[in-house]
C-alpha cells in the first residue's frame, strides 16, 4: 500500500512545475507559490467564482488558511477581489483573466486522470473504490 501511495503522489504531483502551463510556471516561481496554492485555483477555475468562506468550504480548509493563499495567490496576479454589488461588505474571489484558460486546460488535463482510472474499474468496484475514498477524507479530517 505505500509503494502504491507514494506512486499516486509522485504521478499527481510531479517535482517542480514542469507540468504547469507556462504562464502560471512562471507566476508560481516569481510569487514563491507551491501545491498548496492548486486547490483554491482549481476550486475557482472549476466551480466559478467565490467569496473566501465559500471558498474555504469547497476546499475544506480554514477560512483564514484560505484567505491567506488568496492573498498570496492575489499578489503573483493569479485571482483578483471584486466587491460583491448585492452586500458591498462581501469580496468575491475569481481567477485573473490571463491565466483562465490554460488553468482550466491544466486542471481538466489532471480530473481526466482521475476519470481514466475510474473508468477502468467495475461499477461496483467504482462504487467501492469511491466508499474507500470518503471514509480515507474522512479519517484525515
Amino acid at each position: 500500500m505505500l509503494r502504491l501511495l507514494g506512486a499516486l503522489t509522485r504521478g499527481a504531483h510531479p517535482r517542480g512545475q514542469s507540468g504547469l502551463p507556462e504562464p502560471l510556471r512562471a507566476a508560481f516561481a516569481e510569487g514563491s507559490l507551491g501545491g498548496r496554492h492548486m486547490p483554491p485555483l482549481f476550486a475557482l477555475t472549476m466551480g466559478g467564482p467565490a467569496t473566501v468562506g465559500d471558498l474555504a468550504a469547497r476546499i475544506n480548509l480554514a477560512p483564514t488558511t484560505t484567505s491567506l493563499l488568496v492573498n498570496e495567490l492575489s499578489r503573483a496576479g493569479l485571482v483578483e477581489r471584486t466587491e460583491d454589488d448585492a452586500d458591498r461588505r462581501r469580496t468575491i474571489v475569481s481567477v485573473s483573466e490571463h491565466i483562465r484558460g490554460p488553468l482550466a486546460e491544466h486542471a481538466s488535463k489532471r480530473l481526466a486522470m482521475v476519470q481514466r482510472a475510474l473508468d477502468r474499474l467495475e461499477p461496483e468496484a467504482r462504487a467501492h473504490f469511491i466508499e474507500g475514498l470518503r471514509a480515507l477524507v474522512e479519517e484525515a479530517e
